[in-house]
């Protein structure tokens, strides 16, 4: 029974290491997007855009 445990949690941490892989690979490529302006052209990627680059300059005027 433990050795049954052992691979489930074996395997689950596994994909739980490769998710977060292509997780932080999907947002680090949705970022580039973003600072390019190639995310789309529909009301939520415009919306999406301003409220980033907004946000990128605040934080960049608040921590100055």
């Amino acid at each position: 029974m433990k050795e049954e445990a052992a691979r489930l949690h074996e395997r689950t941490n596994t994909w739980h290491h490769k998710h977060n892989t292509r997780v932080a690979e999907f947002h680090k490529l949705h970022a580039e997007q973003l600072e390019q302006g190639t995310n789309g052209t529909s009301w939520l990627a415009r919306w999406e855009r301003f409220v980033y680059t907004n946000g990128k300059r605040l934080i960049k005027k608040v921590t100055r």
